[in-house]
């Protein structure tokens, strides 16, 4: 590996390696920040659930201090104060402060106001921190008592009909007659909270005679919700026009009725607690698979010079080897000439040796047989041994023409036929049937011819290995022969139902010879031969051949 490619390739590892630790960072931090999102909103969620306890305990709370309102009437107001000093700690302990107000008409003003009533002047906030004497009006809401004095940041006679958010928290309750939220006290936060006095008149209609009230603080109560249990989290409690929705990852946002309003309740991660959380894991997987990517880099790097050394070596023992290679194949197509010219020559002479037979020993014997019937007509007949003989004699004449006219068709197979190689292998089946004693046939689907002699002599002579194969080796009972031809040229089958290959060798029942001769026998014509299990059970020999 040259310098140059050793360091683009260093360098590419190094891009790579970075990259990916990026991605693998990358993926971890979604992972993380989608956590953390679920961690968030799983805390807002049980936080909201915190918040709406104490809403409703403070309205519950409330509620029973409006029920204590009839003890009112039936003691002192110094037992009452008494009462609610030592009797109702936990209530002070949720409110916080909260009173009674009464329902007054303007008749009975002046009665309230005289030493011998309430003795306190009906008053409203001046608006300078300060109480000025309410303006007549036909009917008055009078703070008559509170706990701890002074604990809703009015004074005794505060007329709770002076702001205009007071009054419509007034109708509210008179109309659905629930609770409702009025506006904050005079220069304080939170809202009040009214709960509505009613006595029922003499034709039994409830008449709000007043209200409870008590100091709703929202801020104090979600400091008491959060406590401890929820760092991290930005949280209002306000109306909901006055909070926007939310926005983005990490906010939370609940709606809900309190009292005669729509309120909503949200909630949002700390940047700084944000900051804290976020995972240390995605910086330690970028780093550690940083420090990888240098490190294989440089070791790339130093690999370069011993990497050149073994290319060096490499390419010296690739052109020993492609030389090698050379001089195999030219040995190998040398050979595979050889055994062409040896097929050639072999055939050449069979098929001299088969027409000298044919035409001369055939001939002969032939003609013979045909001088020794003559004699036999001109002698006559005889006694019944010599005429004995003389049937011998000609019947062995006959089967020496036939014997030799097999030999010369198993040497010149195709050539001394009329038929071609149809008829040769018509006349293989019918004398492997006869020689082996097993049931050969043959059939010829459609008619074509091989390209050449050549290629008719081959395949009679595959197919005649073929048969012998199957009668000697594979123990048949039948075997088919078929010669067909289609639109891309010949196919001659040769069919068994014999015993097929053994396992432990399957190339060939001859050793490997057999079917190496035929296999180069179907390469010297430019055919295909193909030899595998058949379709029941044995061998199939399978040749496509080309044709004329």
């Amino acid at each position: 590996m040259a310098g140059g490619p050793a360091a683009a390739l260093a360098a590419l590892v190094l891009a790579l390696g970075l990259g990916t630790s990026a991605g693998l960072a990358r993926a971890q931090g979604r992972q993380e920040n989608a956590r953390i999102e679920r961690e968030f909103q799983q805390a807002a969620d049980k936080l909201f659930a915190r918040v709406l306890r104490d809403v409703q305990l403070f309205m519950e709370v409330l509620d029973s201090i409006r029920q204590l309102h009839s003890l009112s009437d039936q003691v002192s107001p110094a037992a009452f104060d008494e009462i609610a000093r030592k009797g109702m700690i936990y209530q002070r302990r949720i409110l916080g402060a909260y009173g009674f107000v009464q329902r007054i008409p303007h008749e009975m003003r002046a009665s309230y106001e005289q030493p011998g009533g309430a003795g306190h002047a009906i008053v409203r906030a001046d608006g300078q921190g300060g109480f000025a004497p309410m303006p007549e009006q036909s009917e008055y809401f009078v703070l008559t008592y509170q706990t701890p004095p002074g604990g809703l940041g009015v004074p005794p006679g505060y007329d709770f009909g002076a702001r205009a958010e007071d009054r419509e928290a007034i109708a509210a309750m008179e109309t659905h007659g629930v609770f409702a939220l009025g506006g904050a006290p005079p220069g304080g936060t939170g809202l009040f909270m009214f709960a509505p006095i009613r006595y029922a008149d003499v034709v039994g209609r409830g008449e709000m005679v007043g209200f409870a009230v008590g100091w709703f603080q929202p801020e104090r109560l979600l400091a008491a919700a959060l406590g401890e249990n929820a760092p991290g989290l930005r949280t209002q409690l306000a109306r909901a026009p006055g909070i926007p929705a939310p926005d983005g990852p990490f906010r939370f946002a609940r709606d809900f009725s309190l009292a005669n309003q729509e309120w909503r309740f949200a909630a949002a991660a700390d940047p700084a607690v944000w900051a804290a959380a976020q995972a240390r894991g995605p910086r330690r997987i970028f780093a550690v698979g940083a420090a990888l990517s240098l490190a294989l880099a440089g070791a790339l790097l130093a690999l370069a010079g011993r990497t050149r050394r073994i290319e060096a070596l490499v390419r010296r023992r690739t052109a020993e080897l492609a030389d090698a290679n050379r001089k195999l194949e030219a040995a190998m197509e040398d050979r595979r000439k050889l055994e062409d010219e040896v097929l050639r020559i072999s055939g050449r002479e069979k098929a001299r040796i088969g027409r000298d037979l044919h035409d001369s020993l055939g001939q002969k014997l032939t003609g013979a047989m045909y001088l020794f019937g003559a004699y036999r007509q001109r002698l006559g007949r005889t006694d019944d041994a010599a005429d004995g003989d003389a049937a011998q004699i000609g019947a062995t004449l006959k089967e020496a023409v036939s014997q030799v006219r097999r030999i010369a068709r198993g040497l010149a197979p195709v050539a001394l036929t009329d038929d071609g190689l149809a008829d040769a292998l018509r006349h293989l089946a019918e004398e492997s049937a006869a020689l082996f004693q097993k049931d050969v046939e043959f059939y010829a689907e459609r008619e074509g011819k091989p390209k050449d002699a050549g290629t008719a002599e081959h395949l009679y002579l595959i197919a005649q290995e073929a048969v012998n194969n199957a009668a000697k080796h594979g123990d048949a009972a039948h075997v088919v022969l078929t010669l067909d031809y289609d639109e891309r040229g010949g196919i001659l089958t040769v069919e068994d139902d014999g015993k097929g290959f053994p396992a432990a060798r399957q190339d060939d029942r001859e050793g490997g010879n057999g079917l190496r001769i035929m296999r180069h026998r179907a390469e010297v014509f430019g055919g295909e031969l193909a030899v595998g299990p058949g379709p029941q059970r044995g061998v199939q020999v399978r040749c496509r051949f080309p044709k004329a």
